[in-house]
């Protein structure tokens, strides 16, 4: 295990790409959440904005502005970091010089799981460290009231980095890898749960899409609030519940690393 990921880690250390990438994700996520010391008005039964910053509703929103640095910084990071290798024949290089075709995936997945990880570290530091300065007289258990919040948050990093492999291990030209990924999180998953339930289906499978299973886990906690909610009529639930949504996450995980895998042990490298 440490000598993939010490191979992993030796291929992308100096891409320039990848360390955009990591920079903007370690200076947005902290900052994001300080945006919301611009609002003041407020819906009703949130008396001020300080619930953006204490324990516990801190976790909610922290959450939600770092989801999207994940989605954009971490989920490109796991593309990059597959087709990189086609791009520059490493994989070939690899399998050929020792590595089996199991090993070379099983670097990614380790990789993913460690990005997952210490991103995961920095949500909780950086949500420790709001919390407790702007929350007077907080203890340990005010401040992981909400810990469940910090799981959830390693399951959106995963969500979304193996989305990210699975467009980089089927596709693997960069420029198309990457516009699916983007493509699909934006704008298709939407244009799909249009045409296909709000029109034909109505009802609640439309929340259980991968993009919306990870968004469900960390949602904009005004959503909470019932005058937040979209007044279209519908007959179910409008979020997933956070063990709907985390189950649904795991499950999409597993699809794409496994849809993954099936790709890279099929084609041709």
């Amino acid at each position: 295990m440490i000598r993939l990921l010490k191979l992993e880690y030796s291929k992308w250390k100096n891409n320039s790409v990848i360390g955009i990438l990591v920079f903007l994700y370690v200076i947005m996520m902290p900052t994001l959440i300080f945006l919301g010391k611009q609002f003041d008005n407020l819906p009703n039964g949130m008396p001020s904005n300080d619930v953006f910053f204490e324990f516990p509703t801190m976790w909610g929103w922290l959450g939600y502005a770092a989801s999207w640095p994940v989605f954009f910084c971490l989920g490109l990071i796991a593309v990059f970091i597959v087709v990189n290798e086609v791009s520059y024949k490493t994989m070939r290089q690899n399998v050929m010089t020792g590595l089996t075709r199991k090993e070379f995936f099983v670097a990614k997945v380790l990789s993913v799981i460690v990005i997952s990880i210490l991103a995961t570290l920095l949500f909780t530091v950086v949500g420790l460290v709001i919390g407790f300065v702007h929350t007077q007289g907080a203890s340990l258990s005010d401040a992981f009231d909400n810990s469940w919040s910090i799981g959830r948050f390693f399951l959106l990093c995963m969500g979304y980095m193996s989305f990210g492999l699975f467009c980089g291990f089927v596709l693997r030209r960069s420029g198309v890898a990457v516009l699916f990924y983007l493509i699909y999180i934006i704008v298709l998953e939407s244009i799909l749960k249009w045409l296909i339930h709000f029109q034909l289906l109505n009802n609640s499978s439309v929340n259980f899409y991968p993009a919306n299973s990870f968004e469900d886990l960390m949602p904009l906690p005004l959503f909470h609030f019932a005058d937040a909610i979209p007044k279209k009529e519908m007959s179910f639930d409008f979020l997933l519940t956070y063990t709907e949504a985390s189950i649904s996450t795991i499950v999409w995980i597993i699809v794409f690393l496994g849809l993954s895998y099936w790709s890279m042990t099929r084609r041709d490298i």
